[in-house]
């Protein structure tokens, strides 16, 4: 029998405790799932299931047997992530799951160079919250996960791919605004003096706005918010045209900033800093697909800061 479905068939015994439940959760006939362990039972010619507990649960024997049945399936994986290696990275497949907000701004620094690398491997992008992409790494069904702190999953496994220092936008309509500032330039008044100004921010599931959240509360501001928005581009063009205030990471920076009626401003503070990460699930082998695009990724994100 197939070893996967060995490990699948004593897994959910050892879960649902007797031959008759695992044998309806895995829709098959209790007879069936009996009949397929002994036979293996025979060729091994050793019990695997201890029939006579309650709850069933494996021999010694069939503890052995399932962790080198796991050990097969990890080697096998290793043996084909290496020949895909092998043959160049040619072709290929990664589906990746990132939140929209941050893949606005950080997947064009990412993506047109790993493109030019390896045009044969095939991206998936599938733009979601964060915890439907930590959900669904877990299940297999993507592959990648791009993210920012904070991260929490201890099933996943987080890859730290850079650091993005934020600054801030303060249009023309703020008591904060400095004429003749067209540069980016550090933060010249006391933080106290954020308390009360008008804000647009990204919405409470992004994690852009809940660490700006906890910048507030640990500085006493009680925010304006006059708008919120789930796209990071949005805020920030508002911000720009005068209806308040808004923080970004550097990265979301236009190419080309204008200055025109707005500042933009850093801050001293190590409070505003996100760390972006490519999760993937923990004790999986890594493609060499997804090897190279996390490489590549960290080499086009070096020099985040020298823009």
């Amino acid at each position: 029998m197939h070893s996967e479905t060995m490990i699948l068939y004593l897994e959910t015994l050892i879960q649902e405790k007797t031959f008759t439940q695992a044998a309806k959760k895995l829709y098959i006939s209790q007879p069936y799932l009996s009949k397929s362990i002994s036979s293996v039972e025979c060729e091994l010619n050793t019990k695997l299931v201890d029939r006579n507990a309650s709850p069933l649960r494996l021999t010694y024997a069939g503890e052995r047997y399932l962790y080198h049945l796991k050990k097969i399936r990890n080697r096998y994986t290793e043996m084909v992530n290496e020949l895909s290696l092998v043959s160049q990275l040619d072709y290929g497949r990664i589906r990746i799951g990132v939140h929209a907000i941050m893949g606005s701004f950080l997947l064009p620094l990412i993506l047109p160079a790993f493109h030019s690398k390896f045009p044969g491997i095939k991206i998936e992008l599938i733009e979601q919250n964060p915890s439907i992409s930590e959900s669904d790494l877990i299940e297999n069904k993507i592959d990648l996960y791009l993210g920012m702190d904070p991260a929490t999953n201890k099933k996943l496994a987080y890859e730290e791919l850079t650091r993005d220092e934020w600054c801030m936008i303060v249009p023309e309509s703020s008591s904060l605004y400095q004429i003749d500032k067209t540069e980016v330039s550090l933060f010249p008044f006391p933080i106290s003096t954020l308390n009360n100004e008008k804000y647009v921010l990204t919405g409470n599931h992004s994690a852009i706005r809940k660490q700006t959240d906890l910048f507030f509360d640990k500085h006493d501001i009680s925010p304006d918010i006059v708008l919120e928005s789930n796209n990071i581009g949005t805020v920030a063009a508002l911000a720009r045209q005068g209806m308040g205030i808004t923080f970004l990471p550097k990265s979301a920076l236009l190419e080309n900033e204008s200055f025109k009626h707005y500042n933009i401003y850093d801050f001293e503070t190590k409070d505003l800093m996100t760390i972006y990460f490519a999760a993937h699930k923990k004790n999986k082998s890594l493609s060499a697909s997804d090897k190279a695009f996390m490489e590549s990724a960290r080499e086009s994100l070096k020099d985040i800061y020298a823009r």
